[in-house]
């Protein structure tokens, strides 16, 4: 006879035992997958109202001539900075120079706008006459270069807290600037090689470290709002408000631009972006939904 002081022990067993038998087996793997990981925050620090970061092209809306328009006469801002801080179990790493820190990784997600229309033969490619716009992701991250900067608290330590500076190193508007499309060559705009980069984007922050035999992983997400050019602060209009920056001179004598609010009165990039590209000829292209 069973004593009655396993009892509740045994029917608590038993009901578990039903649970995870109903329990379909992807969820039970998901469970089991848990484990220690990092904990990623980012925070961008060009637009700190809008929380995005900010890289400008330095293409020169109002240039008439883009066979002589001249790149370095341009306004231009390659440079999107992030506050950054990895923790581990709520705490952050710390580790000898010598030794390897966290390792940070970026990818960098272009979202582009497609018109969908079913395909003219089958009819195929349109989930239904609701759905006219579809965004399209590309992968753009061999356009970008992640550096981190840790703290240094002590000499020869860092800490996992600091700077994630991202830099755009794409196609730039050097001149001259030459196209065989008459689309854009009848626009008379310079820059024309790097305006398909003008877009909104993802940036995927990744982490990895070694914490005994067991690599442990940690991710974030951020917006670079990458722009041909800047506007004024009250900026309604991607053409006729465009901004004169600010300028920083360097050590080696050569200019640093900011502005007050590159994304004048926008709140959104993609609206900004897709203005700004329509400017320079690239307006929304047609296609199917690969999903319908």
């Amino acid at each position: 006879m069973m004593n009655h002081k396993f009892v509740p022990a045994v029917a608590a067993f038993l009901i578990i035992g039903v649970l995870l038998s109903a329990t379909p087996l992807a969820y039970a793997t998901n469970v089991l997958a848990f484990g220690p990981k990092l904990d990623v925050v980012t925070i961008p620090q060009d637009n700190q109202k809008l929380k995005k970061g900010i890289i400008i092209l330095g293409i020169d809306p109002t240039d008439s001539d883009p066979t002589t328009a001249s790149y370095d006469a341009t306004y231009v801002d390659l440079l999107s900075q992030h506050k950054i801080i990895v923790t581990y179990n709520g705490m952050t790493l710390t580790w000898n120079y010598q030794d390897p820190g966290p390792t940070i990784a970026c990818n960098v997600l272009e979202k582009d706008k497609i018109l969908v229309t079913p395909d003219p033969k089958t009819g195929d490619g349109q989930q239904g006459s609701w759905e006219t716009l579809m965004t399209k992701l590309v992968d753009v991250s061999d356009k970008f270069v992640c550096k981190v900067r840790w703290k240094s608290p002590a000499t020869g330590v860092y800490e996992s807290v600091g700077v994630l500076d991202v830099y755009y190193v794409g196609p730039l508007p050097e001149a001259p600037v030459t196209s065989s499309n008459p689309a854009l060559a009848t626009k008379g705009v310079a820059g024309i090689v790097a305006a398909p980069w003008i877009a909104d984007n993802i940036l995927v922050v990744e982490a990895f470290f070694t914490v005994g035999r067991t690599v442990v992983f940690g991710s974030d997400i951020q917006d670079i709002c990458v722009l041909g050019w800047g506007l004024t602060a009250d900026g309604t209009d991607p053409v006729t408000d465009v901004a004169t920056p600010d300028q920083i001179t360097k050590p080696a004598g050569d200019l640093h631009y900011v502005w007050t609010n590159a994304m004048g009165a926008y709140v959104s990039c993609e609206a900004l972006a897709l203005g700004e590209r329509a400017h320079v000829g690239l307006f929304v292209p047609t296609g199917q939904d690969p999903l319908a």
